[in-house]
């Protein structure tokens, strides 16, 4: 049997309420008591004010669990979301870098260590943030758009929590919580990652800090915010019990793995070189030749863009010459930074047009290192769907004949890769505007828009314990 991997996620957001400086330490015991490890998912602002009230017996303590980040100043105003609206690609990257740099590198200097993770401040998504904080070091992403099951977008691993805690349960909750952690893990009984958030600062409050000073897009002066309204020591109480017994109820399951998110980036890690025989292209082309979507093949996993990159270079450095290599490894590969042009190719595409659009492809590909939006060549422009049928389709009769075909149908593989609609994307990416946070009518087609073009990015994550099959992980 496979190892269920259980991660405790502690969202330490609150830099307001003095109060819930101290839940972190009785959280901190409990696991402690248990033997557990915890990864804390701290704001920047948060340790600054930890700081100044002179908490390093706090500070300290956190140093035994995992740290992870979840932003610089999380939700005053502009919230990632806003401050991306409207950017470009690159310049969104650069604005991610910029705002979120001084957070991320005060947790350095403080804990010792990289933060093992990012975590998105309620629905602040944007595509850009899990790119730009994988450059800075930042190897995961949680929450978001993501399912419970890893998987790489924008070069991060990325995922979301399987359930959260309910922060003010009572005693009488317990069963509910019990039957809901066991009905996740029946379904991760052959192997997975069950993530578990709570947020500590509402053990101890009754509402929100963020929603009692920023919904709505309202950001009031530093010296006019307010704490949270405080539950009763009894209640608090309660519910810290209520977890320490939850947390014992899912250690005396079988086979569990208690994991921070530090380690399930080890889990989820790729090889080193990710490299495909000849033999194992030719398969991946035979089912692209039908499909814009990731593909699993011998326990490895490659995404769209990289299928696209691998399939252009087989063709121009190789069958071109009629000559055939043994392996060619796997590169990350960006999706298109912007929407693709309206596509204008023939019916049919002789051989000459392939090779040269495959080779202009493969220059702006080796240039950018992210997949061209569209390619132009006298009569033909096509976007990179009809790209990758083309290149799918000519190593795919190459396989079976030996040599290049002279013509290709084309029939026009769609732009947007099929994970956009398996998952419903477009409605997930607008569900993250009903955070409270936003302000009124809050949307951003901009993000949208990237958000999508960078699915070709998507390929699931496989664990260390995967056994090589073509398993997809329900995803």
């Amino acid at each position: 049997m496979r190892n269920v991997y259980v991660a405790f996620q502690f969202d330490a957001e609150d830099f307001i309420t003095p109060e819930t400086d101290d839940v972190l330490l009785e959280l901190i015991n409990i696991l402690d008591d248990l033997d557990v490890k915890g990864s804390f998912c701290i704001v920047g602002e948060k340790v600054r004010n930890l700081k100044k009230r002179g908490r390093t017996d706090v500070l300290e303590s956190l140093k035994r669990h995992d740290i992870a980040y979840q932003s610089n100043l999380h939700s005053v105003h502009p919230v990632i979301s806003e401050y991306l609206k409207d950017k470009e690609w690159e310049e969104g990257v650069e604005e991610v870098k910029k705002r979120e740099g001084p957070g991320l590198e005060l947790l350095k200097r403080v804990f010792g260590v990289n933060p093992s993770a990012f975590i998105q401040p309620g629905g602040s998504w944007a595509p850009e943030t899990p790119y730009a904080l994988r450059e800075m070091g930042v190897p995961a992403y949680v929450d978001g758009i993501f399912q419970d099951s890893p998987v790489w977008f924008c070069g991060s691993l990325c995922f979301k929590a399987a359930m959260g805690f309910p922060e003010h349960s009572s005693f009488a909750d317990l069963d509910a919580l019990k039957s809901r952690f066991d009905e996740i893990y029946n379904s991760k009984i052959n192997g997975g990652l069950i993530a578990i958030y709570m947020h500590p600062c509402m053990f101890v409050t009754e509402k929100f800090w963020d929603a009692v000073n920023f919904s709505y897009g309202r950001n009031p002066f530093q010296g006019r915010l307010m704490p949270a309204p405080l539950r009763s020591k009894e209640k608090i109480e309660e519910s810290l019990q209520v977890f320490r017994a939850f947390l014992s109820f899912i250690l005396e399951h079988p086979n569990i793995k208690v994991v921070t998110f530090r380690e399930v980036a080890e889990i989820y890690s790729d090889p080193k070189e990710r490299r495909l025989s000849l033999d194992q292209i030719f398969t991946l082309a035979k089912r692209a030749t039908e499909r814009n979507d990731w593909q699993i093949i011998d326990g490895i996993s490659i995404s769209p863009a990289e299928m696209l990159r691998l399939f252009v270079e087989l063709i121009t450095n190789h069958l071109q010459r009629e000559v055939e290599p043994k392996s060619i490894p796997i590169y990350f590969t960006l999706g298109p930074t912007s929407k693709p042009s309206e596509t204008r190719i023939p019916r049919n595409i002789n051989l000459d047009d392939v090779l040269e659009i495959s080779c202009i492809a493969k220059k702006f590909i080796d240039t950018h290192l992210e997949i061209p939006s569209t390619v132009a060549k006298d009569n033909i422009k096509c976007g990179p769907g009809v790209l990758l049928e083309v290149a799918a389709k000519a190593i795919s009769y190459y396989s079976e004949h030996g040599s290049l075909p002279e013509r290709i149908r084309v029939y026009g593989l769609p732009d947007i890769p099929e994970v956009v609609q398996r998952w419903d994307l477009i409605k997930r990416i607008n569900e993250q505007w009903r955070w409270v946070i936003f302000p009124y009518g809050f949307k951003s087609k901009r993000i949208e828009e990237l958000t999508l073009l960078q699915t070709w990015t998507m390929r699931p994550a496989v664990s260390v314990d995967n056994d090589g099959g073509e398993r997809e992980q329900d995803i």
